[in-house]
């Protein structure tokens, strides 16, 4: 196998891997049939820089949590 093709083959390799985040739940509501959970999206090293990041989720899921659990998933959209 020359270099080429095995940089190309790892990179691939890397690309697919899954990557797990978890949130811990801040607030979460429902509007117009949707459900929201909302966490802190801050570093934690500046509590100055507070930002609220909102994701969708299921009605499944949404009754599963409670506000301050953690909620974790493959690939979370931040």
């Amino acid at each position: 196998m020359n270099f080429t093709s095995f940089l190309i083959l790892f990179c691939l390799l890397i690309g697919c891997t899954d990557q797990t985040e978890c949130i811990l739940i801040f607030d979460k509501y429902e509007g117009n049939g949707n459900f929201y959970f909302e966490w802190d999206r801050s570093n934690g090293l500046n509590s100055s820089n507070f930002q609220l990041g909102t994701g969708a989720v299921s009605e499944e899921i949404y009754n599963q949590y409670d506000i301050g659990d953690t909620y974790c998933i493959e690939e979370l959209m931040l």
